[in-house]
């Protein structure tokens, strides 16, 4: 899937879903620079850290809105920004080591280094921020939400449990087995190629419905290296129709997963593809949207490559 602009009704569904992700990606460059402001004020005034601050904060959020699947891109772009603000007193020190009628063009030449060095420090938080949150020790916890749906318990059971022989969105199963297994296959997006092409992966996992009632839906969904998922989903009587309760027992989350799932409110976007299906509004889940990257974006700018032709002979 190409890079597609949102609508604006995207724009405020993804400032609200991700508002974990932004308050953290802005906080933590406001807490260093206001560090930097009052530990020594001739490197970093308080006037220059407010508009720097705020600066951030905007870079942020646009971040998010344009790219809500690439979350530790957005910290990094958070922390990458912050080492620019805090490397610019030093750049405007040293390019006034130049002649006067030079240091104005110094300090420009300086400056593109720096924003240059900027997206190579930003691709290697990425790299540490990944390798910080797909390692370490698992950790069993729940994840649990709940989302409120127009409609009665029973169709809700029907629109949001995963259940054998059935095709809903991007989702698609099979008929059980004998021993009570069938395919799962999700449609999702992937990465883009090096021809900045993005095409559509299937990720298949088998899946066993252990309860089943008009209020309750459990599953048991075995990955493909072997982890175990168990997911009960509970369908009460709401007076705006039924509310969903979702709990997820992940076999492979480590800390960082879980912290990740959290600050992306993932489950809630989960409920909310099937939401949007099912009282016929335009698509706002971020699991929907495009997997492209600020970076990925830059490589195709800064480096194009024509197209292939491709001859028979």
């Amino acid at each position: 899937m190409q890079f597609a602009w949102p609508t604006v009704e995207q724009v405020t569904y993804r400032v609200m879903r991700l508002r974990r992700l932004i308050a953290i990606a802005v906080t933590l460059p406001t807490l260093v620079l206001l560090a930097v402001t009052i530990s020594d004020p001739t490197v970093l005034s308080a006037a220059h850290a407010t508009y720097a601050a705020l600066g951030i904060a905007g870079l942020v959020i646009a971040h998010a809105v344009l790219f809500p699947n690439v979350t530790l891109e957005t910290v990094a772009l958070s922390l990458s920004a912050t080492t620019l603000v805090i490397a610019m007193p030093i750049i405007k020190a040293v390019s006034h080591w130049a002649p006067e009628p030079h240091q104005t063009a110094l300090f420009i030449l300086l400056m593109g280094f720096a924003l240059a060095a900027t997206g190579v420090v930003m691709a290697f938080f990425q790299i540490i921020l990944g390798a910080l949150v797909y390692s370490g020790p698992l950790l069993n916890k729940p994840l649990k939400t709940s989302m409120t749906v127009p409609c009665s318990p029973r169709v809700a059971r029907q629109q949001f449990s995963l259940r054998p022989d059935t095709r809903r969105g991007r989702i698609l199963t099979s008929v059980a087995d004998d021993n009570g297994f069938f395919d799962v296959a999700f449609a999702a997006a992937g990465v883009p190629d090096d021809d900045g092409d993005v095409t559509e992966e299937l990720i298949k996992v088998d899946a066993k419905v252990m309860h089943e009632c008009e209020e309750r839906h459990d599953v048991m969904m075995v990955l493909r290296n072997g982890s175990v998922t168990v997911t009960s989903q509970k369908f009460v009587p709401h007076e705006e129709g039924c509310e969903v309760q979702v709990s997820d027992l992940p076999g492979d989350f480590t800390y960082g997963m879980h912290a990740l799932f959290w600050l992306t409110d993932q489950q809630a976007d989960n409920l909310t593809e099937t939401h949007d299906m099912l009282t016929g509004q335009e698509a706002r889940a971020n699991s929907l949207s495009h997997n492209v990257s600020l970076l990925s974006v830059a490589g195709t700018v800064l480096s194009p490559r024509a197209p292939e032709t491709k001859r028979v002979d």
